[in-house]
């Protein structure tokens, strides 16, 4: 095993130790459970006590910027006594234990079980600690778990992806990154570079159309107001409107009338990045009603002094959102800079 870090934080919180079987791995069998599933292993005092509403309304945490409540996660409860080989396998594993000779802590170990396998262990000191720790913490730990998504699905992405596709990619954006199979450009222009996927799913005993797009732009860095807020959304508006046409006159554009896009910094390949999720909406003709979620990434390329901004995006009225953002997610966060 390999210790990768311990770091102490507040309410002598430990998110203490990765712990990596990566010389294993290629011995161990491949994970178990469905993409945005999260197997929670506790005690069964602990399941049966009232601290555990804690644990089951964090576990109800919200997937950002989709047009309809889903939960980040779908938890399936699992006692300590019942978490037999069965269960080990699965993809996304938090268990829960009780040691009132410790302080709370946190491990985080990967590829115990089964290949491209997340486990995080939380121990406590007592039952009492559950609700302070979901407060303080909690967000952390699914966070966690959905990096660990995004990191399937590119891997995915890298084993079964376009490789000529995504070599035409870097020669007209000046990034390198992985593309869903399947996708195709629809538009090339200065500054501007679209690829979408549309595809029919089964549900409900029929095939529903489900469309996925991704988007690159790109234009000449200036200054840090190009960073701003308002900068970035009038940016993508303007490009939005004159290159993604919908039925009629009607083309891309931001539904902000109820859910306003949320705007982030986040750490991006050791470096500043805004991050933006929200919803779209096919504006500018009546009788027009498309929309769904996007998320976007911006960020400073050094090497050819650009400013980008990859973004995905998802259609499909029928279906759940979650796991299409995720899988456009994982697109978007592999572009990089391209090598000079």
């Amino acid at each position: 095993m390999r210790l990768l870090s311990l770091v102490l934080l507040s309410f002598v919180f430990l998110f203490a130790s990765c712990v990596n079987e990566d010389s294993k791995a290629s011995y161990l069998p491949g994970n178990s459970g469905n993409q945005g599933e999260i197997l929670v292993v506790a005690p069964t005092a602990l399941w049966a006590s009232d601290e555990s509403n804690y644990l089951k309304k964090g576990l109800l945490k919200l997937f950002d910027g989709l047009p309809a409540e889903e939960p980040l996660f779908t938890s399936i409860e699992v006692k300590t006594e019942s978490f037999g080989n069965v269960f080990k396998t699965h993809r996304n594993i938090l268990e829960f234990r009780i040691d009132k000779t410790n302080k709370t802590s946190v491990i985080k170990r990967e590829n115990i079980y089964a290949k491209q396998q997340t486990q995080v262990i939380v121990t406590l000191n007592n039952f009492n600690d559950l609700q302070g720790f979901v407060s303080a913490q909690f967000d952390r730990i699914l966070w966690t778990f959905h990096n660990a998504e995004i990191d399937r699905l590119s891997s995915r992405n890298k084993a079964f992806g376009p490789k000529d596709l995504n070599e035409e990619v870097a020669k007209i954006s000046g990034l390198v990154g992985i593309i869903q199979e399947d996708f195709e450009i629809a538009t090339k222009a200065p500054g501007f570079l679209w690829l979408r996927l549309d595809r029919e799913k089964p549900i409900g005993g029929y095939q529903h159309a489900i469309k996925q797009g991704l988007m690159i732009y790109s234009r000449p860095y200036v200054d840090t107001a190009q960073f701003s807020d308002s900068s970035l959304i009038a940016w993508k508006l303007a490009v939005n409107e004159q290159h993604i046409p919908g039925p009629k006159t009607s083309y891309m554009g931001i539904e902000d009338r109820f859910i306003k896009p949320t705007v982030n910094t986040i750490n991006f390949r050791g470096t500043a990045a805004k991050e933006i999720r929200g919803l779209w909406r096919m504006q500018g003709a009546k009788g027009v009603f498309m929309g769904g979620p996007f998320y976007a990434l911006s960020f400073y390329n050094d090497i050819n002094k650009q400013q980008y901004l990859v973004e995905g995006y998802v259609y499909g009225p029928q279906f759940n959102k979650r796991t299409f953002v995720r899988e456009i997610e994982a697109v978007v966060k592999s572009y990089k800079p391209a090598p000079e």
